[in-house]
């Protein structure tokens, strides 16, 4: 039988109340410089000129030396003041340079100069063109043309079909933008849906498709819930992500990139490289040199029971890594595969840097707390997804029990998966655990439903079941009660179900704080607060009202409601009086 979880030195406390960050928006991109171009449609043989740019007193060092090797035009006769529009549209082109090169910072100290000319096209020498006659000839028509009324020039542009049609449509565009605007971001409002922003070290986004990408900010993450009809679940854990495994999609984030000991899920990258760089049914000796660095673990580890002289293939090392979270186990595998452990940690941090898991950092292959050993529950859930993705790693850590048998090479040895959540929640199908033995529990569970698979991760929590239990829920948008309790009290139980009081305080009443001083009842998925919740608990609560189905909503500008199980909750937020409807 195998040894309970290793227990090793505490971690911080945890908060009672877990919320989901606030939203933040990407700022616009500069616009780009552009050529603005003079030329008179009723004289083609003028020569179109390039109207030279503004610039500012400090350009790039690369935009200087290009104006020293342009040679200085003289200034043409057919050239003329630029027009206040245009002399707009260079500034705006300035600071698309200032901001493209990094110059934007002291904005309100820069002064524009005028550029100097830029080379200007001359015509063939055998056709000259006179100075006075061609001033003459351009001017007159562009006179005639700034005295004309505005009214000619619609009754012009009303006979052009073409113009008449793009006008329509842009000004059709100019009124429903902004509406559209408006309604798109209030539904992201309504899911609590947005850009998630840390202030930490190090991550890589992921695009809709499910392919990395490195993005502008790497500590920028786009929210997209599935699940629009709940709220976001709050939970005990210092940090939790979830997952969409089949768009690479964020459905849920909270401190992703917070730096934390990552424990037994250490041995998610130990399992990820073994079968990259070893052959499965390559047999391992358990060597002198293996057997010291054995020795060296603490006395209360996790481990296989493997000893020296003994010999095992890496596939069955990879079931006692997975299944009863043998730190020996990873140790053989990581002297197998490197010849060292120390060489063989520097292939785990090379591989994080490989998948952009940038705040993650391994100093063994096992997990056991030592500095610098630590990861995020962001790095942690795309390593997740990226280990289920191999069909073998996914079987092994899915199976529940698994015997190696005796042969000349090693004694029997009977594993029973450690991995609580496998034993009861629907749709569990692999992952790996990690535990302290005390405060901290970190979890990667990866579950498939109706052929919609996630991963889930929550990082030191002192409630494990309710926190992953609420995340899988909201991500498959299916509240049907399912509790450990229950299924402990079935045939087999839950392994390791007494370090946990056999569940007993998994109940249906039970509710986590939220942020707003309310409650989140996991049994339904919904949340009461503000006067709803005064009066609730005032006038019979449960016993009188049930559970809340329904998230509240505002029938009118000062009139809020919450439908429950027995009846409604009504709420005047001027007079603060409620009623039951």
């Amino acid at each position: 039988m195998s040894r309970t979880p290793e227990h090793d030195e505490d971690q911080p406390e945890y908060s009672e109340t877990r919320h989901v960050p606030r939203q933040r928006r990407r700022s616009a991109s500069p616009s780009r410089r552009q050529e603005t171009h003079f030329h008179s449609d009723e004289h083609p043989e003028v020569p179109r000129v390039r109207r030279a740019s503004l610039r500012l007193n400090e350009l790039p060092p690369e935009t200087e030396r290009e104006a020293e090797a342009e040679p200085l035009s003289q200034p043409s006769p057919l050239s003329t003041r630029p027009s206040r529009a245009q002399r707009t549209r260079n500034v705006e082109s300035v600071i698309g340079i200032e901001e493209e090169h990094g110059l934007s910072e002291q904005r309100e100290r820069i002064t524009v100069v005028p550029h100097r000319r830029s080379e200007i096209y001359e015509p063939p020498r055998h056709r000259p063109i006179p100075a006075t006659p061609t001033r003459r000839i351009r001017s007159t028509p562009t006179h005639r043309r700034a005295t004309r009324s505005a009214l000619a020039i619609l009754q012009d542009l009303s006979h052009n079909r073409g113009l008449m049609g793009i006008g329509i449509t842009l000004l059709v565009l100019l009124i429903l933008l902004p509406l559209a605007t408006t309604l798109i971001s209030a539904m992201f409002r309504a899911s609590n849906s947005g850009i998630y922003q840390s202030n930490q070290n190090g991550s890589q986004s992921q695009s809709q498709n499910g392919t990395n990408i490195q993005p502008t900010n790497p500590y920028e993450l786009l929210i997209m819930p599935s699940d629009t009809d709940h709220p976001p679940p709050p939970v005990f854990a210092t940090s939790a992500y979830l997952l969409d495994a089949d768009t690479g999609v964020t459905l849920y984030a909270y401190n992703p990139f917070l730096h934390l000991p990552m424990l037994s899920t250490t041995k998610l990258m130990t399992a990820l490289l073994a079968v990259e760089k070893g052959n499965l049914d390559q047999r391992i000796t358990i060597t002198s040199q293996i057997n010291h660095d054995i020795s060296q673990l603490s006395a209360d580890s996790s481990v296989m029971g493997i000893k020296k002289g003994e010999t095992y293939t890496l596939r069955e090392l990879l079931y006692g890594l997975f299944l009863v979270s043998g730190n020996d186990a990873a140790i053989a595998i990581a002297d197998a595969i490197s010849g060292s452990v120390p060489k063989f940690v520097a292939l785990m941090n090379q591989k994080a840097q490989q998948l952009g898991l940038y705040n993650t950092h391994y100093m063994n292959p096992h997990g056991l707390l030592d500095t610098g050993h630590y990861s995020s529950a962001h790095d942690l859930a795309f390593l997740g997804r990226d280990v289920m993705n191999n069909s073998l790693l996914h079987t092994i850590s899915g199976t529940k029990t698994y015997d190696i048998t005796k042969t000349a090479d090693h004694p029997e040895h009977v594993l029973i998966n450690g991995d609580q959540f496998l034993w009861w929640y629907p749709g569990a199908d692999g992952g790996k655990p990690g535990w302290d033995g005390a405060s901290d529990f970190i979890q990667v569970v990866s579950c498939t439903r109706n052929g919609h698979h996630l991963i889930g991760v929550t990082m030191n929590t002192k409630d494990w079941w309710t926190d992953m239990r609420d995340l899988m829920n909201w991500g498959f948008n299916n509240f049907n009660w399912v509790s450990p309790y229950d299924a402990d009290i079935a045939h087999p139980p839950i392994p390791y179900d007494y370090d946990w009081n056999y569940f007993a305080n998994d109940k249906k009443t039970n509710t986590i704080p939220t942020e707003d001083q309310g409650q989140y009842y996991i049994y339904t998925g919904y949340e009461i607060s503000g006067p709803i919740l005064s009066y609730f608990n005032g006038n019979g609560n449960l016993k009188h009202f049930g559970y809340p189905i329904g998230q509240p909503h505002f029938t009118s500008s000062t009139l809020v409601q919450q439908a429950f199980e027995h009846a409604n909750i009504q709420c005047d937020l001027t007079t603060k009086r409620c009623t039951t409807t």
